[in-house]
């Protein structure tokens, strides 16, 4: 075992919130990986939207009249303290092509 930032420090795939879409698939919010990732199920990731430089992914939803927006909380980290008093947060939202 080692502290938690050294351990998220070392991953590659850091999946937190998720949501379905319409066609089943799962976009993941890649918390160290700046992303947003597709899953589709015997495939793996399948598509991706990246996420402005010295962001990470914490949630994500899909919304909109036809379910095809696709909502992502954004900030430049998870650390509570370093968030408490900042204002660097934001949600992020892209077209996807899908239904929900």
């Amino acid at each position: 075992m080692a502290p938690t930032a050294e351990m998220i420090a070392g991953l590659g795939y850091a999946p937190d919130g998720c949501a379905v879409d319409g066609s089943g698939d799962l976009w993941v919010a890649d918390a160290v990986g700046a992303r947003v990732v597709r899953v589709r199920k015997g495939e793996g990731i399948v598509g991706q939207r990246d996420l402005p430089a010295g962001l990470g992914a914490f949630a994500c939803g899909l919304g909109g009249d036809d379910g095809r927006t696709l909502l992502v909380c954004a900030a430049p980290d998870f650390h509570p303290g370093a968030r408490a008093s900042a204002r660097e947060a934001v949600l992020l939202t892209t077209r996807v092509a899908t239904a929900a």
